[in-house]
């Protein structure tokens, strides 16, 4: 039978990284082709967008603070050292919140050089 702690924590993993993944990867773009953006859009368009996907980094960092957090909680309440499994959900929804608010900033990131050109 499948561990469904395991499958959660594997997906969440996988969705944190894709999260600096992408914002990582959008800002080393952006970087690389810095003098040839310029010449296409204005230049704070240029540094708004890179601004967002460092905020989407930053976020995503966040979120594996959060989901250690979350897994810790889980391990006391399995010990008996916390009464139910609230924190660990709050820590949980927290993450969530903040791995959707890092893949969004992938989003605003790309739209504002979009729009831009």
């Amino acid at each position: 039978m499948a561990d469904y702690r395991d499958i959660s924590q594997e997906y969440a993993q996988g969705a944190i990284r894709a999260a600096i993944l992408v914002n990582g990867g959008a800002a080393v773009a952006i970087l690389s082709q810095l003098n040839s953006l310029t010449g296409l859009m204005n230049t704070k368009s240029v540094a708004a967008a890179l601004l967002v996907f460092c905020f989407g980094i930053v976020f995503a960092a966040a979120t594996w603070v959060l989901a250690f957090l979350s897994t810790r909680h889980v391990d006391r309440t399995e010990r008996g050292q916390d009464k139910d499994y609230s924190r660990a959900d709050v820590y949980m929804k927290l993450g969530i919140v903040s791995v959707s608010i890092s893949l969004t900033a992938f989003i605003v990131g790309v739209l504002t050089l979009a729009c831009s050109l």
